[in-house]
């Protein structure tokens, strides 16, 4: 068994070995000390020697040993205060040099030797040359890993600000100079690495982890050579590239350990300036490759280029305020980005086992590097994202199950999007690709996230003025928040970006599809889909509707689960696009004979009346003030006072009047109209909607109110009878069809009916068909009194309300039939209401239950529209037609009928309505009109 690989004691017996040689040291400096004070030399040095022979055991680990020689360092410093003292008395250094010579033991001798010698150097007695080579070759004489490492951090330490550094006092033609300084530090440094290197031998193969954290814990020993040398003034960069780094890096290369030639390499990085390392960056760079496979590479080139990112940086920050620009010239001129991606290439190449994770840490470093160098300049980042695919692209989906590549894989992909944001980041040709090296449920959770930046992110306006919109179009509403994605290819890039929302894994049975969510979970992430797709418009129509159009696209693709919730979002994006169409296409036909300064001069003219008012204002109320200060004056005062203010308000108004001058009109500027029609629009919202009338993606309620909301804009602005007739039809025919339960069924008639009275585009020949159809729909309910209800809801299609005749006389009812107020038809459909609780009526007395009493609700329902049609004035409905129902409703009450709790206060609240508008009526026709009704009084309330 060597020496290097002997087992140590158990930790008990390492404790009680510690523990004398401590005793041992102690006793020792005591006597040292004792003969210090003497002037007793030869003692002195005795057991100095006795002392540091206790450094001479192979029995303690690294650790325990340090413990042992800090004891002995700290009494070192009496016997070099010994030793000084004895020059003062006529002693020679070169005498103490010699006798120390003559202790027994070699680790003593050396120790000793070390403490004088540096004496001798300081005194300028001895050249400091001949003195440091002596020195650094005689510790040649320990090979003791620990030992030997230990005296020659000792040796460093106590030579440091000895050296025949450029500038130093130590420096001369007989004393040495920078080359002697190199060759000390650097002899010193490879002989403390190799005894470094050999402590990994010592102690059994069980404690190996253990020992690697006691190297791991000394390893700063050996870096004090290399941070000396980064310290020495005389360090040239010729220097540095000649001598220097080429005996470092081999010594790296040579040593074939893991932890030296990582540790050895982050210090030669952080130790020496960034010139040097922008000189020699194809040296460092080179050597990568031929670091022992279970060195950390990817650490090391991300400390290397986050040094040169914060270099470059302060480079540019310093140029711009008058620093020196041939840094900056010789960034550009290395191209170190090149070199750093060929430099990951080769690492890849030459290690084939190189985790995932460690390949993809080096290309993040590199992307960071790129952003902070090389700011604004995307063609880089896609050059990194390409490298990355290259490199990682044959292990597949998953990146062959690392889960910590993955989670790396998601950092690097999620830089771009932190540094420049989404807008920016679509751009990114490259980025696609290497999300397919995602599984599937970690590409989701990216897309969450790109989603969420989208939806999160500070709007435009925050980063400076939004850009005009273009001739002919009406701009957009502002979002709330988040950024506005406007262009078309950006939009497809986006899909792609966060394609695991929008459909289904590529390889079947995948996790993570929307086969294995629940209707919750998979609404929860569609939501996110639905509010994007209000952040992805135009200002110009015609993109705007071919975004809408790939948008469509995308969603169709990822399958009728899905479309239940994004499906009503983007028609909802389209009905907004189409008042936007309508209001360009207002524009353009307005601007052939206008001037687009118009609106801004109107704008600045009402601007200017609203200031003139606002002066007057506190002009008058000066005014008031000061006649209040004056009021105990004459007569004669308070005529002054009055000319004086209104002088003063003639001279605001006039200045205000200046001062609000409008500039002159800019000449008119062509307005060219959408190439977009509203047909266009009106087609593609019709066949967006239709996958939600039925099957898995089926919602016939929000349908149905979808085409009714299409058919009106249809109706009111495209003014295209036939398209706003088909929406109608198709909400009809699902109405019919779809609609699952009654009370669905009764609040989907209601709103087909409100949708249709409203709309004023039909011809008689289809409004006739909708209306039947209406009121056909009516008497298919169930319940007596909510058939009541629908129809007399029916009665106001026949009455609309009566035209704008201002927007009329201006063109504003174009296309649009005249309103329909046909009281005939009103009537009968009243009537039919009025048959219909009749009915019910009748069905009570042949069953006698109390629930059959609804009728009389039915009634009250009949009795409040004819009030209702009553105050509109419509021809036919008089007092005598309200008082027969009322009459009616009266004599069931009295002969007993006992209706339940809700007819009951909707009868009650129609007899109070009645009486309170004969009491008090808003105009005396109104008294007089209710008046005339004999009602009973409304029943006191339960």
């Amino acid at each position: 068994m060597t020496m290097d690989s002997a087992a140590f004691p158990s930790a008990d017996e390492q404790q009680r070995i510690l523990q004398e040689a401590s005793t041992a040291i102690k006793r020792n400096a005591f006597h040292m000390r004792k003969a210090i004070e003497e002037d007793n030399m030869r003692d002195a040095l005795k057991h100095a020697a006795a002392m540091l022979g206790e450094l001479r055991t192979s029995q303690l680990q690294p650790q325990k040993y340090y413990e042992l020689y800090m004891l002995a360092f700290d009494q070192l410093s009496y016997l070099e205060s010994f030793f000084a003292d004895e020059r003062g008395k006529g002693r020679a250094y070169s005498e103490l040099y010699e006798l120390v010579q003559h202790a027994g033991n070699v680790l003593p001798r050396l120790y000793l030797m070390v403490a004088v010698g540096c004496l001798y150097i300081k005194s300028h007695e001895a050249s400091p040359r001949d003195v440091l080579k002596d020195l650094v070759e005689m510790c040649k004489g320990v090979q003791h890993p620990t030992r030997g490492l230990f005296l020659r951090a000792y040796l460093c330490q106590r030579a440091k600000g000895l050296l025949p550094d450029t500038g130093s006092e130590f420096e001369g033609p007989a004393s040495g100079s920078i080359h002697d300084a190199l060759d000390f530090l650097m002899t010193n440094f490879i002989e403390m690495n190799k005894l470094w290197v050999r402590l990994q031998h010592q102690g059994s193969a069980r404690d190996k982890e253990k020992r690697e954290r006691e190297r791991q814990q000394l390893q700063d020993l050996v870096g004090k050579n290399l941070t000396y040398l980064s310290q020495l003034d005389g360090l040239s960069f010729e220097l540095y590239r000649d001598q220097v780094l080429p005996r470092v890096l081999d010594q790296i290369t040579s040593c074939k350990d893991d932890l030296a030639q990582l540790y050895l390499m982050q210090a030669l990085i952080q130790g020496f300036p960034d010139r040097f390392h922008l000189g020699t960056l194809e040296s460092l760079l080179g050597v990568l490759p031929q670091l022992q496979p279970g060195v950390k590479v990817h650490s090391v080139m991300a400390a290397l280029m986050d040094r040169l990112a914060r270099y470059a940086s302060s480079a540019a920050s310093s140029a711009a305020g008058g620093g020196d620009p041939r840094v900056l010239e010789e960034l550009a001129a290395i191209d170190a980005f090149s070199k750093f991606k060929a430099a990951i290439a080769q690492i890849i190449a030459s290690q084939p086992n190189l985790p995932a994770a460690d390949a993809v840490e080096m290309y993040v470093a590199l992307l960071s590097y790129a952003g902070s160098v090389h700011p604004g300049e995307l063609a880089y980042v896609d050059e990194v994202l390409a490298a990355a695919h290259a490199a990682l692209g044959d292990r597949g989906p998953g990146l062959g199950g690392d889960a910590r590549a993955e989670r790396q894989l998601v950092a690097l992909l999620s830089v771009p999007l932190a540094k420049y944001g989404v807008d920016v980041a679509l751009a990114l040709k490259e980025y696609p690709p290497l999300t397919r090296l995602l599984r599937y449920p970690t590409h989701k959770e990216l897309a969450v996230k790109i989603v969420q930046r989208v939806l999160e992110a500070p709007p435009p306006a925050a980063a400076g003025a939004a850009p005009a919109a273009p001739a002919g179009s009406s701009a957009a509403p502002p979002v709330s928040g988040g950024c506005v994605i406007s262009d078309v290819d950006k939009v497809k890039m986006l899909f792609r970006f966060i394609a695991p929302l929008v459909a289904d894994p590529d390889v079947p049975g995948e996790a993570g599809g929307a086969a294995d969510l629940d209707d919750e979970d998979l609404d929860e992430e569609q939501v996110l889909v639905a509010r994007l797709l209000h952040h992805l418009r135009s200002d110009d129509p015609d993109t705007h509707f071919t975004i809408l159009s790939v948008a469509h696209d995308q969603l169709l693709a990822g399958g009728p689960r899905r479309l239940r919730t994004t499906l009503p979002s983007l028609v909802f994006c389209g009905l907004a696009l189409h008042r936007r169409l309508v209001a360009a296409r207002a524009a353009a036909a307005a601007g052939g004979g206008g001037s687009a300064a118009a609106p801004a001069a109107a704008a600045t003219s009402k601007k200017a009346e609203a200031k003139k008012e606002t002066a007057a204002a506190a002009a008058a109320a000066k005014k008031k003030e000061e006649a209040a200060e004056s009021k105990e004056g004459g007569e004669e005062s308070k005529e002054d006072d009055k000319a004086e203010s209104k002088e003063e308000e003639k001279k605001e108004e006039s200045k205000e009047e200046k001062k609000e001058e409008p500039e002159p009109a800019k000449p008119a500027v062509p307005l060219t109209p959408p190439k977009l029609t509203s047909e266009q629009l009106l087609q593609f919202l019709l066949a967006a909607i239709g996958p939600l009338y039925g099957g898995p993606a089926g919602q016939p309620v929000t349908a149905l109110r979808l085409l009714l909301a299409a058919g009106y804009v249809a109706s009111e602005e495209a003014r295209l009878e036939l398209l706003a007739y088909t929406f109608f039809e198709e909400a009809i025919s699902l109405y019919d069809e779809a609609l699952p339960d009654q009370r669905t069924r009764a609040t989907g008639l209601f709103d087909i009916i409100g949708g249709l009275q409203r709309c004023r585009v039909f011809g008689p020949e289809h409004r006739d068909a909708l209306t039947s159809a209406a009121t056909a729909a009516c008497m298919r309910l169930v319940a007596r009194r909510e058939q009541c209800r629908a129809l007399c809801a029916a009665a106001w299609l026949w009455w609309q309300s009566e035209a704008d005749k201002a927007a009329a006389a201006e063109g504003g009812d174009k296309g649009l039939q005249p309103p329909v107020r046909d009281g005939a038809k009103v009537l009968a459909t009243l009537q039919r209401a009025a048959k219909v609780a009749g009915q019910g009526k009748a069905q009570w007395g042949a069953t006698g239950r109390v629930r059959d009493a609804t009728y009389i609700g039915a009634y009250a329902e009949v009795i409040d529209a004819m009030l209702r049609m009553w105050d509109a004035e419509v021809p036919g409905i008089d007092a005598s037609k309200v008082q027969a129902l009322l009459d009616t409703v009266q004599a069931d009450l009295a002969a007993g009928v006992a209706p339940d709790a809700h007819s009951a206060r909707r009868w009650a609240s129609t007899l109070a309505f009645i009486a309170s508008q004969a009491a008090a009526g808003a105009t005396p026709a109104v008294k007089d009109r209710y008046g005339k009704l004999k009602a009973p009084p409304a029943p006191a309330a339960a």
